[in-house]
């Protein structure tokens, strides 16, 4: 969605229509885009439930204009205080298959929940960045958990998708079954035990959920479930604040979420290889196997090289070097379950903030509405193994909350969901923006690719590919969410503002 007019002070896109609304909503009420943000976060965990929870966790990316920073809300290992034949789930944790392509293996149930981070992260948001309470930005997020709402084709979905993780318990079976089968696309939904505890949270703020009453309620519902996440490891947590990963590109900079994470650096990774060529000069062919090339490499590396989380800032730095870039330069030639959003002001503050609760544990804690992640249940986010991280330790992640800051694409803030579709997504449309020129909509629509490995997948009508480089293809007759799901705003270098829900998902965008 693209505004022609001079008049607006404020842009956001989001997972969905009603969390752009209630970024709108706090921004007029006095709000900046920090505040919107965390309106819009908030009314995501209700209005497209399984994406996010504040039972999960997240990142967010802040730039103001004279410097930026990424705040790390990331789900962390739980077990302090634990004895070690505590971990492993007594060598039988529950393992489900989900309906999604060619089956997705997950592991569920109370083993499988790391320790949320998501209320510390909004905390931390607003006291550094925003202008109202907490009880101020989460009112939309509580009239619709209390009011209700119509639950979008996305969501709808992955209900299908996970409809035994569903029904794992009567708790989970209440707040997402109707009847004898999951709520379906345009139906009614309303979670009035969630809408209590988050009127409880802006209340009496996020140490209820980490060290008071609320706290005791999840860890022993979680141990009681078979898990180890303990009192102390909630009363412990802490979001962390650190400098994002910078990298040139074109005459500006491109902010993203650096180590621990894996996702910002391959991204970064990525930029580094293409940056060299003139893309839009390039033939279809030679465009596509030098992205794809960057894609694949990059891909490769975050498999195998970001294996032991201590020590990927090394690994980054190496990963992102100029040297390293002209190696695979010569090269070339030769989970779902994650939201993002974006918001931008007139003052120059973005902030983009991806966030996830994996696939969802099938726990919903009673009484309270939160459902539980289960980020332990996900090998990408744990290389390692199935409780082999150290409790406190975070988890490895591929969500890249972006910010672009140049004088030919102005001030851009996205990202995507999508798991190792993340980065590639977020690149495509970077290079739309900045290298070709595209207003951010068109930009955000342009059909996608992905390489990875031997797999070579793509959307019809986008540039053409030598496909016999690959051993398989994947095609895809239009836009699909298997590629992410870029929610962007940008404010030109002219002063205009732009705002792009991906239509792969079902997202919104809103102007003030």
């Amino acid at each position: 969605m693209i505004d022609a007019g001079y008049n607006h002070t404020f842009a956001t896109a989001a997972g969905t229509p009603y969390a752009a609304r209630a970024a709108v909503e706090i921004y007029r009420a006095g709000g900046n885009a920090a505040d919107a943000a965390v309106a819009a976060a908030a009314a995501v965990g209700v209005t497209e439930p399984l994406m996010s929870s504040i039972g999960g966790g997240g990142f967010a990316l802040v730039r103001e204009p004279e410097g930026a920073e990424l705040i790390d809300y990331y789900d962390a290992m739980p077990g302090k205080g634990l004895p070690e034949s505590a971990f492993g789930a007594g060598g039988s944790p529950k393992t489900v298959i989900l309906k999604y392509g060619a089956g997705v293996r997950s592991t569920v149930g109370g083993a499988s929940c790391s320790v949320p981070g998501v209320l510390r992260g909004w905390e931390a948001v607003l006291e550094r960045h925003g202008r109202l309470t907490l009880r101020e930005v989460l009112a939309p997020a509580v009239r619709l958990a209390r009011e209700g709402f119509r639950l979008c084709k996305t969501s709808a979905m992955w209900f299908e998708v996970a409809a035994e993780v569903l029904k794992l318990t009567e708790e989970t079976r209440k707040n997402f079954y109707n009847g004898d089968r999951v709520y379906l696309e345009g139906e009614e939904m309303s979670f009035p035990d969630l809408a209590d505890t988050l009127e409880a949270l802006g209340e009496e703020g996020a140490d209820l959920f980490y060290e008071g009453e609320l706290a005791r309620r999840i860890s022993a519902y979680v141990q009681k479930m078979g898990g180890i996440l303990t009192e102390q490891d909630l009363a412990e947590y802490q979001a962390v604040v650190r400098e994002p990963m910078t990298v040139e590109y074109g005459v500006g900079n491109m902010y993203t979420n650096g180590p621990p994470s894996a996702g910002g650096p391959t991204l970064a990774q990525m930029l580094k290889v293409v940056s060299a060529y003139d893309l839009a000069s390039l033939p279809d062919e030679e465009y596509v196997r030098v992205m794809a090339g960057a894609m694949r490499y990059a891909l490769s590396d975050r498999e195998t090289e970001y294996m032991e989380g201590d020590d990927n800032e090394r690994v980054a730095e190496r990963l992102t070097s100029e040297e390293y870039a002209k190696i695979q330069r010569g090269r070339i030639f030769g989970s779902p379950h994650t939201t993002h959003l974006s918001c931008v002001d007139s003052g120059g503050l973005a902030v983009s903030i991806t966030a996830s609760m994996g696939y969802g544990s099938g726990l919903v804690v009673p009484g309270t509405g939160i459902p539980m992640n289960n980020s332990l249940g996900e090998p990408e986010l744990n290389p390692k193994g199935f409780h082999a991280l150290r409790p406190g330790q975070r988890l490895v992640s591929s969500m890249s909350p972006t910010i672009v800051s140049s004088e030919e694409g102005g001030l851009i803030s996205l990202g995507s969901p999508g798991a190792s579709r993340i980065p590639t997504a977020i690149l495509q449309t970077i290079v739309n923006v900045i290298d070709f020129g595209m207003p951010l909509e068109t930009a955000v629509l342009a059909p996608r690719f992905h390489a990875e490995g031997n797999l070579f997948a793509y959307e019809a009508g986008g540039h053409k590919a030598d496909l016999s480089l690959y051993e398989r293809v994947l095609p895809f007759d239009g836009p699909n969410m298997y590629f992410g799901g870029v929610n962007a705003v940008r404010r030109t270098p002219e002063g205009l503002f732009e705002a792009a829900a991906d239509p792969r998902r079902s997202g919104g965008a809103a102007f003030a």
